[in-house]
């Protein structure tokens, strides 16, 4: 099981995460934007997300967290998308 150390809100959707084997993914959140996890889709609400460091995943107020490892399995690595945006930029 892999944990998340640090979290970037990088737009509404997208988060760039850093994960305890030191890698850096950025993930798009906005599939899971159903049912009780429809409120982060309020930009202002979706910025409060933070690193529960107990549990080793992100959260929002109101005990709102995603499993770090399907977020890591859906991550883009970001030495992935650096050559993808060098080659098409």
């Amino acid at each position: 099981m892999v944990r998340i150390t640090d979290v970037h809100v990088v737009s509404n959707g997208w988060l760039l995460l850093e994960f305890d084997n030191h890698a850096r993914k950025f993930v798009d959140v906005r599939p899971a934007m159903k049912g009780v996890l429809k409120q982060l889709e309020d930009p202002q609400f979706f910025e409060q997300v933070y690193v529960d460091k107990e549990l080793g995943t992100i959260t929002w107020p109101g005990e709102l967290d995603l499993d770090p490892d399907v977020l890591y399995m859906q991550g883009i690595d970001t030495t992935a998308a650096v050559k993808t945006f060098a080659q098409y930029g």
